[in-house]
């Protein structure tokens, strides 16, 4: 499937992952990693359909998407039509002046860019951040399993609604989950033929530090155990 048509595809699908627990753990860690502000200008690279851009204006902070996909920035304004989302390519240089913004996050958008590429894209993000702006960005690591996702969520929405919610929520949901796992099983695949490449323990750790950030702590775990979360400070 060409590259450009799989991600049309897949955005259709993706924000069945909003009633997911740990993605919605996941969307939380890193509102809580950029210590999000009221007054902060947040740039949101590679913003999907918009479901970061969304949480991070409900703290009363204003975001700013980018993103390669026509379509995902259409299902972004449907749901937020005030939303600010420009449509363009991380791998670019972007279109914003030095020191521009107070935060930035991405969310599992670094492992579908090429690994030679990955640290200009970093350093690119560091120029129009502003000085002692905040880095966050997670992305799902090697050995990938998005089953262990699936039981997690299963095993959460147990203990908060009991048996008989859980059981109630899942028929109508049963296409979604299985396009999602169609998708995820793609994106295996992809990482193992080298079209994409799923982090590697530290990779993401040392880009951030190879281009200039400072106060770099070591990675956190989130998603069910299968994402890394960095972040750094300019």
């Amino acid at each position: 499937m060409d590259n450009k048509l799989f991600w049309e595809n897949y955005f259709r699908t993706y924000d069945v992952l909003n009633e997911a627990i740990p993605y919605q753990k996941l969307m939380e860690d890193i509102i809580r990693a950029c210590e999000v502000k009221r007054e902060d200008l947040i740039f949101d690279a590679g913003s999907g359909t918009g479901n970061l851009c969304i949480r991070l204006k409900e703290y009363g902070s204003t975001p700013v998407g980018l993103d390669f996909s026509e379509n995902a920035i259409e299902i972004h304004l449907a749901k937020d039509h005030d939303a600010e989302v420009y449509f363009g390519d991380l791998t670019d240089t972007l279109s914003f002046p030095d020191n521009y913004f107070n935060k930035i996050v991405s969310n599992n958008v670094l492992y579908t860019i090429n690994k030679n590429l990955r640290l200009d894209v970093i350093k690119e993000l560091y120029r129009i951040l502003r000085p002692h702006g905040k880095l966050v960005i997670a992305n799902v690591h090697t050995g990938f399993n998005p089953i262990l996702i699936f039981w997690d969520h299963l095993k959460q929405s147990l203990q908060v609604k009991g048996i008989l919610r859980t059981a109630s929520d899942l028929p109508g949901k049963v296409c979604a989950i299985g396009k999602m796992f169609y998708y995820s099983y793609c994106l295996i695949r992809k990482d193992r033929n080298g079209k994409y490449a799923f982090m590697q323990e530290g990779e993401q750790r040392n880009l951030l530090l190879t281009a200039g950030f400072r106060n770099v702590p070591d990675t956190i775990k989130t998603y069910s155990n299968q994402s890394y979360l960095d972040m750094g400070t300019k």
